[in-house]
C-alpha cells in the first residue's frame, strides 16, 4: 500500500514536471521568436545610437530567458524538495551562454565577422547540448517542433557562415523561418500543456 502511494505520488510528479517544462518551453520559444521584430523596430526608433540596438534587444532577451528557467528551477525544487542548481552551476550556466553572446556582439558591431560566427557556433553547440540533456535525459520528452526550432536555429547559424565566407547577406531572410518555426513550436506546446490538463 505505502508503495502504491509513493509510486503514485512519483508519478504525479513527474507529471506536473513535464507539464511545467513544456510551459517553460512554450513561453522561451514565444519569447526568441519575437527577437528579430523587435531588434528591427529598436534600429527604426534609435537611429541616434545604432550600436547600442542589439546588444539591448539581446541582453534583454538573454535576461526574459533566464528568468524563465530560474521560474521552472524553483517549481522542480518545490516538487522534489531538492536543490537542481547550486551558486557554481549558476555561473558556469550564465559564461556558457554569455561568453558566446559578448562575441557575437563584438563581432557585429566593431566588424569582426569571423568573432561573430564562432559566437554563433558556439551558442549552437550549447544550445544543441542544452535541449539533448534537457527534452532527451531529464524528460523523455522530444518533439517533432522542438526539432524543427533546432534545425532553423542551426540553419541561421549556417546562413551566418555563408554571409562570413561569400559576403553575401542572408541573416534577415534566414529570420523568416526562424520566427515562423518557433511562433509554431511555441503555439504546439502551449496546446499539449492544455490538452494534458
Amino acid at each position: 500500500m505505502e508503495k502504491d502511494i509513493v509510486k503514485e505520488s512519483r508519478e504525479v510528479a513527474e507529471k506536473i514536471i513535464k507539464g511545467e517544462f513544456r510551459l517553460t518551453l512554450a513561453k522561451y520559444y514565444l519569447l526568441w521568436s519575437t527577437f528579430p521584430i523587435v531588434s528591427f523596430a529598436l534600429y527604426l526608433i534609435n537611429t541616434r545610437y545604432p550600436f547600442l540596438n542589439y546588444p539591448i534587444a539581446l541582453f534583454g532577451y538573454l535576461y526574459y530567458t533566464f528568468k524563465i528557467f530560474s521560474d521552472f528551477s524553483k517549481i522542480v525544487e518545490r516538487v522534489y524538495g531538492i536543490k537542481k542548481y547550486n551558486k557554481y552551476s549558476n555561473i558556469i550556466y550564465t559564461a556558457v551562454w554569455s561568453i558566446p553572446t559578448a562575441m557575437i556582439i563584438i563581432g557585429y558591431e566593431f566588424n569582426y565577422p569571423y568573432l561573430a560566427l564562432a559566437g554563433f557556433a558556439i551558442l549552437g553547440i550549447n544550445y544543441s547540448f542544452f535541449v539533448y540533456f534537457s527534452l532527451k535525459k531529464s524528460f523523455h520528452d522530444f518533439r517533432y517542433y522542438d526539432l524543427l526550432v533546432m534545425m532553423t536555429f542551426i540553419a541561421y547559424i549556417v546562413s551566418v557562415g555563408i554571409c562570413v565566407t561569400l559576403n553575401i547577406c542572408l541573416t534577415k531572410i534566414m529570420w523568416i523561418p526562424f520566427t515562423l518555426s518557433w511562433i509554431y513550436a511555441s503555439y504546439a506546446s502551449f496546446m499539449e500543456v492544455i490538452e494534458g490538463e
